[in-house]
């Protein structure tokens, strides 16, 4: 009977999507709402890096096993390069969306 409800509820987790794309009337929508989406999703992902990273300054301090020290230095090192990667690439797009897109520097200076 569990695996049964498991897989129900696999089911309709993974159909959900397909319910929130029901809503859009044509593609335009259907990319506005996968970018929404995104948007959400970033500062979550963000989250998860600043979180990894903390646990390996945890797991730094906890303990006293030399070689479990070197596990959480990689660790915290993964950490912050991911989190730096992540806001810088974040960044990168947000200036390029509105300096190219947005009519900004990218604007022709005669008509």
């Amino acid at each position: 009977m569990k695996k049964h409800i498991s897989i129900i509820t696999a089911g309709a987790i993974l159909s959900m999507p397909m319910f929130a794309f029901a809503a859009a009337q044509n593609f335009g929508e259907l990319v506005k709402i996968a970018i929404s989406m995104v948007k959400s999703l970033i500062p979550l992902v963000i989250a998860l890096s600043l979180l990894y990273f903390s646990w390996g300054l945890f797991q730094l301090v906890k303990t006293n096993n030399e070689n479990a020290r070197e596990d959480a230095i990689k660790m915290m090192t993964f950490g912050i390069l991911a989190l730096f990667v992540m806001v810088s690439v974040w960044g990168l797009v947000n200036i390029l969306t509105t300096t190219v897109f947005a009519g900004g520097l990218a604007t022709p200076l005669l008509k």
